[in-house]
């Protein structure tokens, strides 16, 4: 806790002190002044080094603000701008620039001034504290920052030649290539792990204290390396601390000098030395974990912070729609400061001037840069909110660890903190446009009938469900044949679609097995007759040869089935339902393989697939609507009963999926006739609509939040 924080916990109200200016203020002696040329025009930058204050002047404000010296009053200072610019500025602007910059605290002060500014400023503070509910604002939590300036000195004169000479820069630069080589030759081992490394379902608490501790020690290295370059290209560097961003920790430090003593090209490098320094850590760790063997704990030490590094670092960093490295390299590269704000204020001022009719002053924007700051401020906003809801998400992957379905409850709560400011200034501006445009206006017809409609749209039942499900047009019963021996097909009498009669040839086939069969059961035949025949002339007994001429009577049977199942028959009148059953002739087909597919002559059957989450919304006899692909004619039938069991697609119908995250839901099927008039071949699929009852918008939206609590917390 600072000296300012302790005194506003301790000390009663301090009274409003009744000092004002008599004269006019002064401009502050220590100021440090550098003239730059930004967005193609000459502006002064000013640093108040003692309060870490950066202003941006244009030549006439800078010029106007020299002219206080504390003694001169608003119609000298007027008078003596006009004499020198020759144009003409009126006392009252003068008071009135005075004003706003001593709302910035950029004056310089006494002592005395100092300390009632002091006074004031907790005031202040108090005031804000007991309007806002919450003294904590999650989105941005600072702690107190030590000064690292003698720090970085020190380590400038021992190791600033050497990192910042040409040979250290393309040393670095051999080093990037070869871990740019390694990613990508072990991208299929390195891409996956980066993911589960950044996932905290599964890990154990010393798990995520070991994350943590990297990922702060590699922060605390990243932001050294920005106050180091500064510091080298002559800034100074007086701040440094720790600070949570969405609750998430990270360092920072203030490297404001270097937009006074720096060029371009060397506060472009003071921005980019961050990400640098980390690629050359994961360079260096990568030169460790390729050189050594799995098992010593180095090895597995260097891979983790290659994980942490290298590729993460770099799309996280150099991501310019959030306000990180990216952000600031992108703007001073293009020239243009405080991108994102200035493209809100744009953005926001035309939406709240022209379509909502608020007496809002848009923003001056050159209108070669409209299209970059309406797609930019698009861009950023959507990404931080997207950024608030994977905070969000990432929070509930971490409770549900140990509190399973209960941790909606503390990203709910953790939600609701994130997004209250927000749905705030939503309200505010709700209450100034009613205000604005609402209020005082006489209800005319046209109004009742618009807001009649729009409540109309939103609570009567006039939105019928529409659900998604999966058909196909199958036989009431079909049969496959089977290759009885292995062989070879030899011919083919039939195609796919043929009408086909029980008892039809459709398939020949040759078979080795077959023929050594029946040249086995003969030559047994014949062996066992002369037995008999040398038996009965011996006058011997006959029995052990007649017991042999009726096993060769039996091998001759089979081997006469054996050959009769070389010819597949049509086992029921039905059409061939076989793909290109041309394709199988001449190919070795093994035993028990199946090789056609005969669907019995009959009504087809539209069999419907419905997925598990949408039953609930699907009422018994719904109706169901099929449109066969390359038809306009649309096929509606009457939902039948649902089978007792959950099956999945069959295959071919399920889309592929590459993602292991996302699965395909279970189904439940019915079976129907389809109608003569649809004529529809075997095998057709589509997409089916099930439309259920109608509802409202406002019950639709009760029944999600309903399901999603049932879902999560009963």
């Amino acid at each position: 806790m600072n000296l300012s924080e302790a005194l506003d916990a301790a000390l009663p109200e301090i009274p409003r002190a009744g000092f004002a200016r008599n004269i006019c203020p002064r401009l502050d002696p220590d100021l440090i002044v550098r003239e730059d040329v930004l967005d193609g025009e000459t502006v002064f930058g000013v640093l108040q080094r003692g309060r870490a204050n950066y202003f941006r002047f244009q030549p006439a404000q800078w010029k106007l603000a020299q002219l206080f010296d504390g003694a001169r009053s608003f119609d000298e200072i007027s008078a003596l701008y006009t004499s020198e610019t020759g144009t003409f500025v009126a006392p009252e602007d003068v008071r009135f620039f005075a004003e706003n910059m001593e709302e910035n605290d950029f004056w310089y002060r006494t002592p005395q001034e100092k300390n009632l500014a002091l006074s004031e400023k907790l005031m202040a503070q108090r005031g804000r504290r007991a309007q806002r509910k919450s003294k904590i604002n999650l989105a941005h939590i600072t702690f107190s920052a030590w000064d690292p300036d003698r720090y970085l000195t020190w380590l400038d004169h021992c190791t600033g030649r050497f990192i910042y000479s040409r040979w250290s820069v393309i040393a670095a630069v051999l080093l990037f290539l070869f871990e740019a080589a390694v990613f990508i030759a072990k991208w299929k081992l390195i891409g996956p792990d980066i993911r589960l490394y950044y996932t905290f379902t599964h890990k154990t608490v010393l798990d995520i204290v070991e994350f943590w501790t990297l990922l702060l020690a590699l922060g605390f290295i990243h932001e050294s390396a920005h106050g180091l370059t500064c510091k080298h290209y002559g800034g100074e560097v007086h701040s440094m601390g720790l600070m949570f961003l969405y609750l998430t920790p990270a360092f920072y430090v203030d490297v404001t000098e270097t937009w006074i003593s720096a060029t371009k090209v060397q506060r472009l490098a003071t921005i980019i030395a961050g990400i640098w320094i980390e690629m050359v850590v994961c360079g260096l760790a990568m030169v460790v974990w390729t050189n050594t063997q799995p098992g010593p704990w180095v090895h597995d030490f260097t891979y983790k912070i290659i994980l942490i590094t290298g590729v993460a670092v770099i799309v996280m960093n150099l991501n310019p729609l959030i306000k990180l490295d990216g952000y600031y390299f992108f703007t001073e590269f293009i020239g243009i400061p405080d991108l994102k704000e200035r493209s809100t204020a744009f953005v926001s001022g035309w939406f709240q001037s022209r379509l909502l009719r608020l007496p809002i002053e848009i923003p001056v924007v050159h209108k070669k840069r409209i299209p970059l700051f309406v797609l930019y401020a698009l861009l950023s906003g959507a990404y931080s909110y997207l950024l608030l809801l994977v905070v969000v998400r990432l929070s509930y992957n971490i409770a549900s660890h140990w509190l399973a379905e209960f941790a909606l409850l503390p990203a709910g709560a953790l939600a609701f903190v994130l997004f209250r400011s927000r749905l705030n200034s939503l309200r505010n501006l709700a209450a100034r446009t009613w205000n604005h445009n609402l209020t005082g206006v006489g209800w005319r017809p046209l109004h009742i009938a618009v807001i009649t409609a729009i409540l109309a749209l939103f609570f009567l039942p006039l939105w019928r469900d529409r659900e998604d499900g999966v058909f196909l047009v199958e036989p009431s019963h079909s049969a496959t044949l089977h290759a009885a021996l292995p062989g070879r097909v030899s011919a083919i009498y039939i195609k796919e679609g043929d009408h086909v009669a029980a008892g039809q040839p459709l398939l020949a086939m040759s078979s080795p097995a077959a023929a050594s069969m029946r040249s086995a059961s003969g030559s047994q035949t014949s062996s066992s007759r002369f037995q008999i025949f040398s038996a009965e002339l011996g006058g011997s007994s006959i029995g052990v040869a007649a017991a042999r001429q009726n096993a060769a009577l039996h091998s001759e049977r089979l081997a006469d089935e054996a050959q009769q199942s070389l010819i597949l028959s049509a086992p029921v009148n039905g059409i061939v339902l076989t793909e290109n059953p041309g394709t199988l002739l001449n190919q070795d087909v093994a035993s028990g393989q199946s090789l056609l597919r005969v669907a019995e002559s009959g009504p087809p059957i539209l069999r419907v697939f419905i997925p598990v989450s949408a039953l609930d919304r699907v009422p018994a006899h719904a109706e169901v609507a099929i449109i066969p692909s390359g038809r306009f004619s649309v096929v509606r039938m009457t939902l039948g009963s649902l089978e007792g069991e959950a099956v999945n697609l069959p295959p071919g119908l399920a889309p592929r999926q590459e993602y292991k995250g996302i699965e395909l839901p279970a189904f439940y099927s019915t079976r129907m006739e389809l109608p003569a008039s649809a004529n529809l071949p075997f095998g057709t699929a589509g997409t089916a609509k099930i439309f259920g009852t109608r509802r409202s918008l406002a019950g639709r939206l009760v029944a999600i939040i309903f399901n999603l609590v049932r879902a999560h917390v009963w």
